[in-house]
C-alpha cells in the first residue's frame, strides 16, 4: 500500500479526499435514514388500549395495543424496510406474528395477525405444509423475504391470547432482543396525547413485619382531589411505624383510546427523591418483576389498577432508581411529612399528588408469632403435606415469607386438595407441586393430573410423572387438587352435514371440547393432511378450502383427530361434495 500510495503522488491525496467525502456522504445518508420516521403500522387514528410497560399479571407490557374498534382486517404495514428474521403461528400467545429486522439495529414486531399476505403468506403456508403442522416457528434468512417500509405485511387480527381485535406492536433492539418504547419513534402518537394522567386515589400500607411475613397488609386508601394542575389528599394522613405508598392512577393517550399505564413514577419526601419508578425498556428476563408491584388484578387491593411505591429485597428491576430504604417510609412521631408523587404518560404529560404524613404514637399490639415454616427468597424451600410436596427454587420469592400449607379432603373430588400460602404473594419464579401417586390405581395412572381450583371451575396445570409422583409447574400460589380425565375431546360439526354438497362453501368447522385442552389436532381429505387453525377462544377448528390442494367438482373423504392433554383420542369422519 505504501509502494501504491507513492507511485501515484498527488492522485493519493485527490483519492483519499474523494474517499473521505464519500465517507461523509454515506455516513450523513446513514444519519438521515435513522432520523426519518417509521411509517405508522397501521393507517388509522391512534387508539390504544394499552401502553407500553404497563404492569400487568406475571409481565410488563412489552408494547403498544392498537385498536381496531372491534374488527378485524386492516392492514399491516411495516414500518421500515429490512427483512422478516422471524415468523410465529401459535394458538396462544402472541398468534400469527411476524418480526422484522432493520438496517437502523432495530426489529419490530407485529403480533395478533388475523392473517400474513403475499410472499409471507405464501412462505408460512409451504412451512405448515411441509412440517404437516398448524403452530410453527420460522426464522428465515436474511434476503430471503425482504420488505420494503410501507408494504403490507399482514392484516389485522385476534390471533392468539388476544382479548379482542387489536394489533399489538413492539419495537425492539435487535442485538439484545431488549424490548423499547414505541411512543420514543412515533411523534404522530406523542403529539396525539396532551392529556396528564389522573390520579384517583393514594394507598398508605401499614408495613407490620408479621404481616408483611404473611402477605396480608392492611391500607388506607384516600381520595385525591384536583386542585388546579395538581392532585392533593386534603387533610393531613395520621401513620405511624413504616408505611408504603401506591397509587390508583389512569392515563388517557386520546377520545379513542382506553385507561392506560405511565412510563415514569417519582416520589420526593420533604424534598428529596426517595423512589423513582421508570419502564423506558427491559428485558424478557426481568419481565416478572412486574410482579413486585403488585396489585393491578389483586382483589386484595379492591380491583385498583395500582402500582406499588416500594420494592421488596427481591425485586431487582432495572428501572428503580434512587431508592431510599426500598422506598418504606420511617415515620416518627410528632414529625409532619410533606410528600409529592409525580407520574408521567409516554408523551410527557405529568400528574402531581401533593399531600402531609403526621406521625403519631406508635400502637403495637404484641401478636404471637404463629408456629410456620420461614421461606427466604433467597434460598431453594421444600415443605410436604401427607400428599404433596412443594418446591420453591431460589429467587422464587419476592421476600421471605411464613409459608402456609394445608391439606384437606373435599367430599365432592376424588383426592385431597392442598392451599398452598396466600394467593396475593406473587412470585418472581414458577415452583413445582408433586402428588405421591401411590394411591392411584396403575392402569389409569397416566390419566391423571394437576388442576388449579379457580372461580372458574378446575384449570389444566400439568400432569409429568416421575418417580411415582404427579409433577406439575405452577405459576401462582392457591388451591390444587389431582382429578382424572378418561373423556376424549368432543368434535361437533358447525356447518357442514354428512354426504352435503357445499359447492358454493369456502370454509368448514368444527368445535372441539375437552376437560383439559386440545394438545393435538389433525385433519386430512382424501387421506392427505391439510391445514386446520385452533382457535382456544372459540374452540373452533376450521379449514379454508382451496382448489389449489383439493379438486373442485368430486366427493372428499374428510377425517379429523383430536388428542387432549392425557392423551385421549377422537375420530371423525365423514364425506362431502366440493
Amino acid at each position: 500500500m505504501k509502494v501504491g500510495f507513492y507511485i501515484f503522488g498527488h492522485k493519493k491525496i485527490i483519492t483519499m479526499r474523494l474517499f473521505r467525502f464519500a465517507g461523509l456522504l454515506f455516513l450523513s445518508s446513514v444519519t438521515i435514514a435513522q432520523t426519518q420516521p417509521f411509517k405508522l403500522p397501521l393507517e388509522m387514528p391512534p387508539a390504544f388500549s394499552g401502553t407500553f410497560g404497563e404492569v400487568r399479571s406475571d409481565h410488563f407490557h412489552s408494547g403498544v395495543d392498537l385498536r381496531t374498534m372491534g374488527q378485524v382486517g386492516y392492514s399491516v404495514f411495516a414500518i421500515e424496510k429490512g427483512f422478516v428474521s422471524r415468523i410465529k403461528v401459535s394458538p396462544v400467545g402472541f398468534g400469527k406474528v411476524i418480526y422484522v429486522d432493520h438496517p437502523n439495529g432495530k426489529t419490530s414486531v407485529y403480533a395478533h395477525l388475523d392473517r400474513f399476505v403475499g410472499k409471507i403468506a405464501e412462505y408460512v403456508e409451504n412451512a405448515q405444509y411441509q412440517k404437516q403442522s398448524f403452530e410453527i416457528e420460522l426464522f428465515p434468512n436474511p434476503g430471503e423475504l425482504n420488505v420494503n417500509k410501507g408494504d403490507i405485511i399482514g392484516l389485522s387480527g385476534n390471533s392468539g391470547s388476544s382479548g379482542g381485535p387489536h394489533l399489538h406492536f413492539e419495537i425492539r433492539e435487535t442485538t439484545s432482543q431488549h424490548i423499547l418504547d414505541p411512543f420514543e419513534f412515533f411523534n404522530e402518537w406523542r403529539q396525539t396525547d396532551s392529556n396528564p394522567p389522573t390520579i384517583n386515589r393514594l394507598l398508605v400500607f401499614e408495613i407490620d413485619s408479621l404481616r408483611y411475613l404473611l402477605d396480608s397488609l392492611t391500607y388506607k386508601a384516600y381520595e385525591a382531589v384536583k386542585k388546579g394542575r395538581d392532585f392533593t389528599v386534603p387533610l393531613p394522613i395520621k401513620a405511624s411505624g413504616k408505611v408504603g405508598l401506591a397509587l390508583d392512577y389512569y392515563d388517557i393517550v386520546n377520545s379513542n383510546s382506553l385507561r392506560a399505564g405511565i412510563k415514569k413514577a417519582e416520589v420526593r419526601i420533604n424534598g428529596n427523591k426517595t423512589f423513582t419508578f421508570h419502564v423506558d425498556r427491559f428485558s424478557f428476563l426481568e419481565t416478572r418483576y412486574a410482579n413486585g408491584f403488585n396489585g393491578i388484578t389483586d382483589n386484595g387491593w379492591n380491583g385498583y389498577k395500582a402500582i406499588r411505591l416500594w420494592t421488596d429485597p427481591n425485586n431487582r428491576f432495572s428501572g428503580i432508581n434512587h431508592v431510599i430504604n426500598h422506598g418504606i417510609i420511617d415515620i416518627a412521631k410528632d414529625s409532619s411529612y410533606t410528600i409529592d408523587v409525580t407520574v408521567w404518560d409516554h408523551s410527557g404529560n405529568s400528574s402531581k399528588l401533593i399531600f402531609k404524613i403526621l406521625g403519631v404514637e406508635n400502637k403495637v399490639n404484641a401478636t404471637s408469632v404463629p408456629s410456620l415454616p420461614l421461606f427466604r427468597w433467597n434460598a431453594e424451600n421444600t415443605h410436604k403435606t401427607d400428599s404433596y410436596m412443594v418446591k420453591l427454587p431460589e429467587n422464587a420469592l419476592f421476600h421471605d415469607i411464613l409459608f402456609q400449607m394445608e391439606e384437606n379432603q373435599a367430599d365432592n373430588l376424588p383426592y385431597p386438595t392442598v392451599t398452598i400460602h396466600n394467593p396475593k404473594t406473587k412470585l418472581f419464579k414458577k415452583f413445582t407441586l408433586e402428588y405421591k401417586a401411590s394411591k392411584i390405581p396403575e392402569n389409569i395412572l397416566s390419566k391423571h393430573y394437576i388442576a388449579k381450583i379457580n372461580g372458574k371451575g378446575f384449570e389444566y396445570v400439568g400432569s409429568e410423572l416421575i418417580n411415582g409422583s404427579l409433577k406439575a409447574t405452577c405459576n401462582s400460589f392457591g388451591k390444587y387438587t389431582v382429578l382424572v380425565d378418561t373423556i376424549p375431546p368432543s368434535i361437533i360439526s358447525q356447518n357442514l352435514m354428512p354426504n352435503a354438497k357445499i359447492t358454493s362453501q369456502n370454509n368448514i368447522n368444527f368445535k372441539l371440547t375437552d376437560n383439559t385442552r386440545i394438545k393435538k389436532y389433525n385433519g386430512y381429505i382424501d387421506g392427505n393432511w391439510v391445514l386446520f387453525e385452533w382457535d382456544p377462544k372459540t374452540r373452533i377448528l376450521s379449514h379454508n378450502l382451496n382448489p389449489q390442494r383439493i379438486k373442485k367438482g368430486q366427493w372428499h373423504s374428510l377425517k379429523i383427530v383430536a388428542t387432549d392433554m392425557l392423551n385421549n383420542d377422537s375420530e371423525y369422519a365423514i364425506k362431502f361434495f366440493w
